[in-house]
């Protein structure tokens, strides 16, 4: 049987909704003194690992509900240093829906979380 991979169909992501924010002066002031004040990778960190930040996450993901919410946006507890692995590992677990064919032809669709 083929499978079928594409994107979750609902986009939700930065790009979509706070590309103008990311490009501001104000996250670009916010996010350099938030690298200085935690220059290493968070979650290294917690496996004893001292790794350069290279980015400033944000843990709950900025969407088309949250993306005008200035807690979301620059609070500190919504915010984290990382390394470029852990953010792309970060973002490798969003969903995706597979597609199958059962026995008689017809579409099965199957949501899975990427590890």
């Amino acid at each position: 049987m083929k499978k079928y991979f594409g994107e979750k169909i609902t986009k939700t992501g930065a790009r979509n909704f706070a590309r103008k924010f990311y490009s501001s002066k104000t996250w670009t002031q916010r996010s350099m003194v938030y690298r200085k004040m935690h220059p290493w990778c968070e979650r290294c960190l917690k496996r004893g690992i001292y790794k350069p930040a290279d980015c400033v996450h944000h843990k709950i993901h900025i969407d088309k509900t949250n993306y005008m919410d200035v807690k979301i946006l620059l609070d500190d507890s919504n915010l984290e240093s990382l390394c470029d692995d852990c953010h792309a590992k970060e973002h490798a677990k969003k969903e995706t829906i597979y597609y199958d064919f059962d026995e008689n032809g017809r579409l099965i669709d199957y949501t899975k979380e990427s590890e």
